[in-house]
């Protein structure tokens, strides 16, 4: 039987805090970001130093993903010619995908291109409010073909780097 697709609307969220049980996630399948360690040692810290904010993501009350956004910026000139502005201005206001993890036992079932895509609806947001450009993330070549699923494009300096740098433009209205 093929394991079924989790919609969107079945997912809910909640920010990490102190309270929640995290013994049993598990997303330690091919995890050469850390994600594991991240979410398990250092996301709450992260977060009370106002790093970024991390998201719980919840299937049948069960935990099975995360991501930790946070504000950042890009240089313009690492997008020449890739984005125009009519304004003169050296860095791109952009949300950052921090981290975004998978349990193990929820992997392949479109979890992540939906928080991928609520992050992007959390950028969308923030361009409205206080300006937002870009939504970046790091990534490394084997999950590069990830957010490129997710239309996100590959900064040209980092094509032979090991992590990447890649950027979505926010959505427009």
């Amino acid at each position: 039987m093929p394991i079924e697709d989790v919609k969107a609307e079945d997912l809910r969220y909640e920010i990490l805090n102190e309270k929640h049980d995290l013994s049993s996630f598990d997303c330690s399948v091919e995890d050469e970001m850390g994600l594991n360690e991240f979410i398990h040692k250092e996301a709450l810290q992260f977060q009370k130093e106002n790093l970024g904010v991390t998201y719980l993501f919840y299937y049948s009350n069960i935990i099975v993903g995360f991501a930790t956004i946070a504000m950042s910026q890009l240089e313009i000139k690492e997008t020449k010619n890739l984005l125009s502005l009519k304004t003169n201005i050296k860095f791109f206001p952009a949300l950052m995908i921090g981290r975004l993890g998978i349990s193990k036992d929820y992997r392949h079932r479109n979890l992540g291109e939906n928080i991928c895509y609520w992050c992007v609806s959390q950028a969308k947001q923030l361009s409205e409010k206080i300006g937002c450009k870009l939504i970046i993330v790091m990534t490394n070549d084997e999950k590069s073909d990830f957010y490129k699923n997710c239309r996100f494009d590959l900064l040209p300096k980092c094509e032979k780097k090991e992590k990447k740098w890649m950027y979505l433009q926010v959505p427009e209205k």
